[in-house]
């Protein structure tokens, strides 16, 4: 028994000493710090191997010591993986200090003290190897003083050494395992194996390291520190990089073809002395993709549906600096969207994602180079997504989703609603079901979705399916599906801003409610709706515009130039868009709160998938064949968009509305191409047809005579007419029929 107590007082004290570690590393005394966890190290190894070869042995099975030798070689690798390989070893072990850097990946989202673990696991085969008797004794004095030291360690030593140590101990359980943390643990496993979901080979992103470190307060400032800005702060960001853009258009052929010789050395001048521009202006250079002339070379392109009959796509470039800065407010999308309240942070790493945006080059798949999958499980890989097709990805995607389950979805607001609606006409007939059924986790998850939405009597939604932490989505018609999309999953999506020329603009926070303008990406201008309404009368005049710091609520056409070598200068988006509040008072944003209302310019934006001109529908109507007076078309807002057709017929009466519906549709699809995918992807027939009164349009030229107005203005205008013009054209007894259907009626 002496030599029990010897060995085992030199183990607890090479315990003690391992966590006199901590005090060293927190009063950072230079030099003693890797003396003490090596000497700690050295006499717990001592007390350790002198008790395994005590002569006094226990008789074992032999199958047991065989347990025990198999369990030897793995719980020693574990161990040394736990503590020298999970933990940065230089910095955990022998740079002087903390370091702040606290880990919650591996090993270590698990449980917070892993090394515990690790450390019975070999003292219990070390036991069965050496069946030594005093081992046998001592593990157990061993295993107590450990946990005793490291629950003083975790309740007041870490909380010192570490910020956010608080937060991970209501996240991470101390010592066993949970199943939310276990899930965790076995998602970061997956990610870490996944080389093929990694978007940069053996480069990490700065949001991604302070991540995985812990380091949230960082995190925070970092991707959504712009909310904290105050509006001074917010233009003195906008005025310096602006000027700095200034410089580098001032050297490139497209800034001087712009530009001409004029050099603004203000932001005053800037606004005076540079005209407002619209595609027309670069569309020579963009078409063709000229690199040549652009301030920076770009380091990929993306392209949108352009407009329709006229550019076949409307490309724009993407600098690498310009997707640096684009790679905060990814993540920004993903803590905004699980988050509750202002620095909190949700999200755990290894969360399955599921993505359905657009693929490249449509400026949504240009988002898949920022998003941070070395942190989070993509539905399906990004190595496999590039290969498949939209729809494919999309049903490969919800298959994995069905079988493995789903904590995020990013996707347009179209798809959101379309998959929801989907789901509903597979559990009603069961069509696609049959093959889902061959997964025993995925038959599983079906059976309970479908038996909550049976006791619910109604439909299968995905919130029948997943309970998701956050979902984002994206499109021109995101305030149109809102409630939908809460209905169909359970929760608010969060809503973002920006498009081909500027893929972030804005974005919602967690009251999902306005949009709170990002500061580094564009300057920003504003045309009143009054100064609007005057350029389009007169084509040649130059409308006035406003800042941020200027704006007051009302509706304004928003006007960019691109920061960090863009190519675009006071460009005319042909977004209008509604400014609710020049603060959010609730949550004390001092940036003008937005939402996108319509396009200005002569397109009309359906689901953020096409704009369509009024020449391209203008065409359309007239490859139907149908004997018509006049027409005027507007998109309006319900359920769903629509493209709302008032026309007036020659034979009225002896058309259907119906008819009419499904002539306008399929020539549209024959005629813009992703107006055809459109329907591929999401189902949707966006389109109404209301036949107007014989003479509606004669009418309406009378009464605008009688009024005074100008040869301009006796004919309404095609393309999005207001309220009052359709009141005129109204004025007799209508009828109307729609056909908002999806593609399983064709």
């Amino acid at each position: 028994m002496e030599c029990f107590w010897v060995y085992t007082s030199i183990g607890i004290g090479g315990f003690l000493l391992l966590h006199l570690f901590d005090f060293v590393s927190l009063k950072k005394v230079p030099f003693i710090k890797p003396v003490v966890w090596i000497s700690g190290s050295i006499l717990l190894t001592y007390a350790i191997v002198m008790a395994s070869i005590d002569p006094g042995k226990i008789i074992f099975p032999l199958w047991l010591s065989v347990f025990g030798w198999l369990l030897l070689g793995v719980s020693i690798p574990l161990l040394i993986y736990q503590l020298f390989i999970n933990l940065p070893l230089v910095t955990t072990y022998f740079n002087r200090g903390v370091g702040n850097k606290l880990i919650r990946s591996g090993f270590y989202s698990l449980v917070r003290h892993p090394g515990v673990i690790g450390f019975i696991l070999v003292m219990v085969a070390l036991v069965l190897v050496s069946r030594s008797t005093i081992l046998l004794l001592a593990v157990p004095l061993w295993i107590l003083v450990d946990i005793v030291l490291v629950i003083f360690q975790d309740r007041y030593i870490f909380v010192k050494m570490f910020p956010n140590y608080r937060e991970y101990q209501q996240q991470t359980p101390m010592l066993i395992p949970n199943r939310k943390s276990l899930s965790t643990f076995i998602h970061s496993l997956r990610i870490n194996l996944n080389d093929g979901n990694r978007r940069r080979v053996n480069k990490m992103t700065v949001e991604a390291e302070l991540f995985q470190q812990g380091k949230y307060e960082q995190l925070w400032q970092r991707c959504c520190g712009f909310i904290d800005l105050g509006i001074d702060d917010f233009m003195r960001i906008q005025k310096r990089l602006l000027l700095e853009q200034i410089q580098a258009l001032a050297k490139c052929t497209l800034g001087q073809k712009i530009m001409g010789d004029i050099i603004p050395e203000s932001l005053e001048a800037f606004r005076e002395e540079v005209p407002l521009t619209t595609y027309k202006d670069y569309a020579p250079y963009l078409i063709k993709r000229r690199m040549d002339v652009m301030p920076k070379k770009p380091i990929l392109w993306q392209c949108t549906s352009g407009k329709s009959g006229v550019y076949p796509y409307l490309w724009a470039p993407v600098t690498a600096q310009q997707l640096d800065t684009m790679e905060p407010y990814m993540f920004a999308l993903l803590i905004l969207s699980t988050c509750k309240k202002k620095g909190e942070i949700n999200l755990r790493g290894g969360e399955r994602c599921f993505y359905g945006m657009a693929p490249p080059p449509y400026a949504t798949g240009t988002m898949t180079r920022v998003f941070p999958y070395e942190l989070f499980n993509s539905l399906p890989s990004i190595e496999e997504s590039e290969v498949l097709t939209f729809e494919e990805r999309l049903k490969k995607g919800f298959e994995l989703a069905l079988d493995k389950g789903l904590d995020m979805t990013i996707a347009m607001s179209s798809v959101a609603v379309a998959i929801g609606e989907r789901f509903g006409k597979q559990g009603q007939n069961g069509t696609g079901m049959k093959k889902l059924l061959c997964k025993p986790k995925t038959m599983l998850r079906l059976i309970k979705g479908l038996v909550k939405s049976k006791l619910a009597r109604r439909q299968l939604m995905p919130k029948d399916l997943w309970t998701i932490k956050g979902l984002v989505t994206f499109g021109m018609d995101g305030s149109v599906y809102k409630e939908k999309i809460k209905q169909m999953w359970g929760k608010y999506a969060l809503d973002f801003h920006g498009c081909t020329e500027a893929p972030f603009i804005a974005i919602q926070t967690w009251d999902f409610k306005g949009m709170t303008f990002v500061p580094n990406l564009n300057f920003y201008e504003f045309i009143p709706e009054a100064e609007i309404e005057r350029s389009v009368d007169d084509p040649l005049y130059q409308p006035k515009t406003l800042l941020m710091d200027e704006l007051t609520p009302g509706n304004y056409e928003l006007v960019i130039t691109s920061f960090h070598g863009g190519p675009f200068i006071r460009y005319r988006l042909g977004h209008l868009v509604r400014i609710l509040s020049v603060r959010n008072e609730k949550l004390n944003i001092d940036i003008p709160q937005m939402e996108f209302i319509a396009r200005v310019d002569d397109q009309i934006d359906i689901a953020g998938f096409t704009r369509l001109s009024e020449k391209i529908i203008w065409k359309a109507i007239e490859n139907t064949g149908l004997p018509y007076k006049d027409w005027v078309v507007r998109k309006e807002v319900g359920d769903k968009p629509l493209l709302h057709f008032y026309i007036e017929t020659k034979d009225n009466g002896h058309i259907e509305n119906e008819q009419i519906s499904q002539m306008v549709h399929q020539e549209l699809k024959k005629l813009d191409k992703p107006y055809e995918e459109m329907e591929a992807f999401t189902g949707l027939k966006p389109i109404k047809v209301t036949l107007l009164p014989e003479d509606a349009f004669e009418t309406y030229k009378n009464k605008q005579r009688a009024n005074g107005a100008n040869l301009v203005h006796l004919k309404p205008p095609h393309l999005n007419p207001s309220e009052d013009i359709l009141e005129i054209l109204l004025a007799a007894r209508t009828e109307e029929v729609s056909i908002l259907q999806n593609a399983d009626r064709t």
